[in-house]
């Protein structure tokens, strides 16, 4: 297979995935992927990124996890107390029994323009990261959801106040390949302006 043909595999085979193996991804495995991350194109060489990787049964995640239980709890427009802390229970145990949790957070900029610059080279660092990883059948499930909303995140990931935190990546070997839906897109030419 040439380059631009394993290339374009990679980038339409990747998924957003959550079912992960049981196998540990490695400090060294970890750090390459991040390394691939900061290869992204930024703007003015801000390299705005900050990566906290957030280990199994540590402190943190443990502190996280409840965290996301009593955000479901206090946010839920669920009336039914049953259902919600079920949603609860599900998302802690998932946050909790991922094999590795890395928090993405960008820097702001001097202005509105660089602060929103910097943002999408930690986007694009982010897909970097989720391409490297699935060349090595590791899947990342990026979320820009509850994890990164709880209380006192911030402090907890040591990310300064005026950073934004880009999302919160679920990661872990792929438990089967086989089992993840194949997607499709809007072709691309009905996206696309010709002037």
């Amino acid at each position: 297979m040439k380059n631009n043909e394993i290339i374009e595999k990679i980038i339409k085979e990747r998924r957003n995935v959550r079912a992960f193996s049981n196998k540990k991804v490695s400090k060294k495995v970890t750090s390459k992927i991040i390394e691939m991350g900061i290869w992204a194109p930024n703007h003015r060489m801000t390299e705005p990124w900050k990566f906290t990787v957030i280990q199994k049964n540590s402190e943190k995640r443990l502190l996280i996890s409840k965290k996301i239980e009593n955000y479901i709890k206090e946010n839920s427009n669920n009336n039914n107390p049953e259902t919600v802390q079920k949603i609860a229970d599900k998302a802690k145990a998932e946050f909790e029994l991922c094999p590795l949790i890395i928090y993405v957070s960008s820097s702001s900029g001097k202005n509105e323009e660089e602060t929103l610059e910097n943002y999408s080279s930690t986007s694009i660092a982010i897909q970097n990261m989720s391409l490297y990883a699935w060349s090595l059948g590791i899947g990342i499930g990026w979320s820009t959801g509850k994890p990164i909303k709880v209380k006192g995140l911030r402090k907890i990931i040591e990310a300064p106040n005026s950073s934004i935190i880009a999302g919160c990546l679920y990661m872990g070997y792929i438990q089967k390949k086989s089992d993840i839906i194949k997607k499709s897109r809007t072709n691309h030419l009905k996206k696309t302006i010709w002037k």
